[in-house]
């Protein structure tokens, strides 16, 4: 079977892509988006692709709408991630197992923010880039571990809150 991305992820592409360069700027440190829920627009594309929950949370109580976005920002770094920013070529091996790009993504998502321009709440979230390489790879296990939030075992196999391409086209 050919891996086929979730289309909703594919529509924030160009956010995303956006967001990664500012990360790429800031070198290291947090760089906020706040992103706003679906509009009409958007509520008619994913009812045209079968997507009708936007608001659904997974098993680790992240919403459809955010999930999508944030597998956008990790579909282009690992894809296009380089080592000074994104890169027109695919990375060597990506999609592959393993990670291939020479950057790590640490994502959170915060709570809703309100602004008065905005007319509705919108979700804050917070990525940050990390070279790539063993030593930044033992911190994220054992941060994960210690957090109760791992996704691989330590023999390399994927834990229950792994996500699998099932899982990631549920509408």
């Amino acid at each position: 079977m050919t891996f086929a991305r979730d289309p909703l992820s594919v529509r924030f592409d160009g956010r995303a892509a956006a967001f990664v360069r500012r990360a790429y700027e800031r070198k290291g440190e947090w760089v906020t988006d706040f992103v706003p829920p679906p509009g009409p627009r958007a509520r008619a594309w994913m009812a045209l692709h079968g997507i009708f929950r936007p608001y659904e949370r997974d098993r680790w109580g992240e919403i459809r709408w955010i999930r999508a976005y944030k597998r956008s920002v990790y579909h282009l770094v690992n894809y296009h991630g380089g080592v000074r920013g994104l890169r027109a070529e695919v990375n060597a091996g990506a999609g592959s197992a393993g990670w291939h790009a020479p950057v790590r993504v640490e994502w959170q998502t915060g709570i809703r923010a309100e602004r008065p321009e905005w007319t509705a709440a919108r979700w804050a979230v917070r990525i940050r880039l990390h070279p790539a390489g063993a030593e930044t790879s033992r911190i994220g296990l054992r941060n994960a571990v210690r957090a109760g939030d791992n996704w691989m075992s330590r023999d390399g196999h994927p834990t229950f809150r792994a996500t699998n391409a099932a899982e990631r086209d549920q509408a």
